[in-house]
């Protein structure tokens, strides 16, 4: 994320989820649109805990949430 601030207008904001599976099974994935950036992470940081997959999420803005900027932004305070 290197210096980049989400403000709460990007919290509002449609982004789009991807979660590539831990599991051999899985052959391709699809990026989900979400109605907002706060209900992306809430789902990256659920994958990240339960250690299920590993989340990438774009921002309407463009940003890309890689999986560390993830983890940090989904840490318990």
């Amino acid at each position: 994320m290197s210096g980049e601030v989400l403000s709460s207008e990007d919290m509002a904001q449609p982004a789009m989820l991807t979660v590539w599976p831990h599991s051999i099974e899985a052959k391709a994935v699809e990026p989900r649109a979400l109605p907002s950036l706060n209900e992306a992470l809430a789902e990256a940081g659920a994958v990240l805990r339960d250690g299920s997959g590993t989340p990438w999420i774009i921002t309407e803005g463009g940003l890309i949430l890689t999986p560390t900027a993830l983890r940090m932004l989904t840490a318990p305070a």
